[in-house]
């Protein structure tokens, strides 16, 4: 069953008077289902219709629809796609390999051998001291004193003789040994009035020779205190060295002098 219900609305925007036709078909609207409920509407009886609705009216020119506008065309060398980007899916990591089997030695180890610990060397030997100077033309004589011993030298020499070493070696080892005990030499000459730099180094020429004397018979460098005194010998010959032991320090046994 068809519904319809027809409006037709046509206006025409001309400069032309506009008309309007209104059609109603109350067939259509006897059609419509009604509600059981409901009672059935009166059917009306047909009606006459007016002057208005039978006199034809000159219908409005229908609104021709416009042109369908046309799609562009498209060129005919369509621009070429940009480059694929590069592929950012991740390599498939390598293939981890399997660590090998484990397997037995098909011997044991070998023994680690440790070379045997070598004793220290022992230290080496000082050196020997020097020997002192000993001259068997040289005129030094030794002679005992009250304050120790006492060699007197011939003018301008400085060398020892082998009386005055062996009597220089006698008084070291007739001395008091140990720490305590120091040894005094002080050495003189005679006065040189042109250069008086000359008895100075003449003096230490002789203090030398007894200190080298008396480390070659065993005693300690440090135990030795040597003076050159130059021409200030008085009160003894003006060429001579006097040696002296103590137990005390070495500026006693000098004041004792």
């Amino acid at each position: 069953m068809r519904r319809s219900l027809l409006f037709t609305v046509i206006a025409c925007f001309a400069a032309a008077p506009a008309f309007a036709q209104v059609t109603v078909d109350l067939r259509a609207l006897d059609a419509l289902p009604h509600h059981p409920s409901a009672p059935a509407p009166a059917r009306h009886p047909p009606r006459a219709r007016t002057h208005h609705e039978t006199v034809a009216r000159p219908a409005a020119p229908l609104l021709k629809e416009p042109a369908s506008v046309a799609a562009p065309t498209t060129p005919a060398t369509a621009p070429t796609a940009p480059a694929t980007a590069q592929s950012t899916t991740p390599a498939a990591p390598a293939a981890v390999p399997h660590p090998p089997a484990a397997t037995l030695p098909a011997a044991p180890p070998a023994v680690a051998s440790i070379p045997p610990v070598q004793p220290p060397s022992p230290p080496a030997k000082p050196a020997p001291p020097p020997a002192p100077p000993v001259v068997d033309q040289a005129k030094t004589v030794a002679a005992d004193v009250p304050a120790g011993l006492q060699l007197t030298f011939a003018p301008g020499q400085s060398d020892l003789s082998p009386d005055s070493a062996a009597a220089i070696k006698r008084f070291v080892q007739a001395s008091p040994s140990g720490k305590p005990t120091t040894f005094n030499v002080l050495a003189y000459a005679a006065n040189v009035p042109n250069d008086p730099s000359v008895p100075r180094r003449l003096s230490l020429s002789r203090a030398i020779a007894v200190r080298t004397a008396m480390v070659a018979d065993g005693v300690a460098s440090a135990a030795i205190y040597m003076r050159a005194l130059g021409a200030q010998g008085a009160g003894g010959p003006p060429d001579r060295v006097d040696i002296s032991a103590t137990g005390g320090n070495a500026s006693s046994g000098a004041k004792s002098q």
